[in-house]
């Protein structure tokens, strides 16, 4: 017997992208009150923003993820308003998975 339980399956969706028009901010997961974690990660050379909070800009409180890095959400809790995402130019890529 085993100190863990097994966690269900979960069940992700594929949030992945490009910015559509640098310096516009775009959504990037719809309000989803099921939702329970998702993680980002920047696969472009430039900063992308994000924010549950409002319309990401390239300010605060919009959360910076910096080229390369990648972003999950706290295991502790998981916004399910609304995400948004900004990047300053046209077709940054990202890959991103919502459960």
């Amino acid at each position: 017997m085993t100190d863990f339980a097994k966690a269900a399956p979960a069940h992700t969706v594929d949030r992945s992208g490009t910015i559509t028009a640098g310096l516009t901010a775009q959504t990037l997961m719809p309000l989803n009150a099921g939702r329970s974690g998702f993680w980002l990660q920047n696969q472009s050379i430039g900063d992308l923003w994000i924010s549950e909070v409002g319309t990401a800009a390239a300010t605060q409180p919009s959360l910076k993820v910096a080229a390369g890095a990648l972003y999950e959400s706290p295991m502790t809790g998981c916004p399910i308003k609304a995400i948004s995402i900004y990047g300053a130019t046209t077709a940054q890529a990202f890959a991103c998975r919502e459960w």
